[in-house]
């Protein structure tokens, strides 16, 4: 019989210690208890569940969960459970539990494994871990409280901020600089050559560039599983503090991203360009080299910008356009074949033959 992960996940708390946790409000028995958590469809009498989009309804309705976090507005709704938590967003109350559970685990003890290969010159402050086969070299700084797992790549002369989760297979290279609380997940290269060559004007022959600079990582910023920052050319990259980047992004030399921005899986951002703050980029958007994107931007899945982009826009479609004429246009793409039998019939009217016919 298969088991989910999440059926596996202990809360073991009672229902009024939860709706204290979450900061919500109790309908139902406080001494409840609630032994794990898991999907409103797989939840059992001693589950906690939670609603998190509203067309799921018909799924909390009918769910066997023990507790429940709901929205107010679900507080009469019929359904199974008795025991109800409400909170404006649930999703987040959930994720507050997954918080408490996920501080219950293990920490890595601190102190340098045998197997790893710490550079003498290297700093490390108080409560690092490093796991074995990891290289930290000459003059790398490692603040207190971070966790550095196997296989771990550190460069040269590197700065790395407190309580920083590195996870196997990162490789961050040689003067990069990392902020507070990051988490890099496994296969992260921080500070690969940026993609610069110069064509010999005689032969076409592509000539390497140096690329000198470096890569900033601001404060909070997770980047998750095999994401490529490449260093600048002069001067650094940079990513803003809160920012989040999914896997397989790839960032150019000499990019700078503002904070809190959202750049989802295989987004590509071209040398140079400028993200402003709480920039949303989708799934598989590419950008043009040199571009300036203002705040609170936000570009549809799949979408090409070739040009400059003003704060606040809503954009989608290769080359990007606004949203709404985005959206139009596409639905007259798929009108195009009644609209070119219609032409045709027009012509036949009119006695008007093709050239090529």
């Amino acid at each position: 019989m298969t088991q989910t992960l999440s059926r596996g996940l202990a809360v073991n708390m009672t229902a009024g210690e939860l709706a204290a946790l979450v900061g919500g409000t109790l309908r139902g028995d406080a001494a409840f208890k609630v032994e794990t958590l898991t999907t409103l469809e797989e939840a059992g009498p001693r589950d906690l569940s939670f609603l998190g989009n509203p067309k799921y309804a018909q799924a909390a309705m009918a769910s066997k969960a023990g507790v429940l976090l709901l929205p107010p507005m679900a507080a009469g709704a019929p359904g199974l459970c008795q025991n109800r938590i409400l909170v404006e967003d649930p999703q987040w109350a959930y994720a507050q539990v997954l918080i408490a559970i996920e501080a219950r685990k293990p920490k890595a003890a601190a102190g340098v494994s045998p197997k790893a290969a710490v550079d003498a010159s290297a700093q490390l402050g108080s409560g690092v871990s490093v796991g074995a086969f990891t290289v930290i070299e000459a003059g790398a700084r490692v603040g207190e409280g971070c966790e550095i797992y196997p296989q771990v790549y550190i460069g040269r002369d590197v700065v790395i901020g407190k309580g920083c989760k590195i996870y196997p297979g990162v490789v961050i290279r040689e003067n990069c600089v990392i902020g507070d609380r990051v988490i890099l997940q496994p296969g992260v290269v921080i500070g690969g050559d940026g993609y610069g060559f110069s064509p010999d004007k005689k032969t076409g022959q592509l000539r390497k560039i140096p690329q000198l600079g470096n890569v900033v990582v601001c404060d909070d910023v997770e980047i998750q599983s095999n994401t490529c920052i490449d260093r600048g050319a002069l001067g650094a990259t940079t990513i803003g503090a809160g920012t989040k980047i999914d896997n397989l992004v790839q960032i150019g030399h000499n990019v700078q991203v503002g904070r809190n921005c959202l750049l989802v899986s295989q987004v590509g951002i071209a040398g140079s360009c400028v993200l402003g703050d709480h920039v949303v980029l989708g799934g598989q958007v590419g950008l043009a080299g040199h571009l300036k994107v203002g705040d609170l931007v936000q570009v549809g899945a799949q979408s090409g910008l070739m040009a400059d982009v003003e704060p606040k826009k809503v954009l989608f479609g290769s080359p990007a356009r606004p949203h709404r004429e985005a959206f139009k246009l596409q639905a007259l793409y798929g009108r195009l074949p009644e609209l070119f039998d219609s032409v045709k019939q027009i012509k036949k009217k009119l006695g008007i033959t093709d050239p090529e016919a």
